[in-house]
């Protein structure tokens, strides 16, 4: 009987040996942005396990590690030219670093107060830099019908988000200026997950603030938008 017993015990075993199946995936977050990793197959989910990669050609947009699903430990971000933009630590939620702006940056803050001299301002901050933490913001753009195919290269595109004094997306639209005439698209960020949802609020004078992010950016041969 105490036979028996162990070889039904490993015959248990090796079913959940052969339950969960590790593998790499890689897919195609936009035209130019790949990302890898390694995935544990289970019953009835995929579960992200150990190093994440996503890069522009050989340049890496993102670098860290997944624990059980989970971003965990310290994560790298970079621009789409491989210069470093941000580092956060998962395990203590904490921002180690983000690459100062300057004129030349394509991002523009407006906070929603008046503001005085002496005021202190602090921008939103979105984890995952200022480039893959936005690629969810720039899928979302579908090409209007009915635009003109011919000169896109001079079509004028730019993002409006607006950030919550708590750090929520409350509201995202993308004017596509087209001819000298402006078309708004409205988008539902209800589409978003939690966490492309959630930024670093901005503050005046360390007061929580509500503020309206601009980003310009362009339409590239996939008719995709970038920056």
């Amino acid at each position: 009987m105490r036979y028996c017993f162990l070889f039904i015990a490993a015959l248990f075993y090796t079913g959940v040996c052969f339950a969960q199946q590790v593998i790499e995936r890689k897919n195609k977050l936009t035209s130019s942005v790949i990302e890898k990793y390694h995935a544990i197959i289970e019953t009835k989910k995929e579960v992200k396990q150990g190093l994440y990669q996503a890069a522009v050609s050989k340049y890496a947009v993102a670098s860290g590690q997944y624990t059980n699903d989970k971003r965990t430990g310290l994560w790298h971000f970079f621009n789409k030219y491989g210069q470093q933009l941000e580092n956060y630590n998962y395990d203590t939620n904490t921002l180690l670093y983000e690459a100062q702006e300057d004129t030349s940056s394509n991002f523009r803050y407006f906070v929603d107060k008046k503001l005085n001299p002496g005021d202190r301002v602090n921008k939103p901050v979105k984890i995952g830099g200022r480039y893959y933490g936005y690629i969810p913001y720039l899928k979302a753009f579908k090409l209007p019908q009915g635009v003109p195919n011919s000169g896109r290269e001079n079509y004028n595109i730019k993002l409006e988000l607006l950030i919550s004094p708590g750090g929520r997306l409350a509201d995202y639209k993308i004017h596509l200026f087209v001819n000298g005439d402006e078309l708004i698209q409205y988008v539902n960020i209800d589409l978003f997950s939690e966490d492309d949802k959630t930024f670093l609020p901005a503050a005046l004078n360390n007061e929580p603030v509500m503020c309206r992010i601009f980003i310009q950016c362009y339409l590239n041969s996939y008719d995709e938008i970038d920056m």
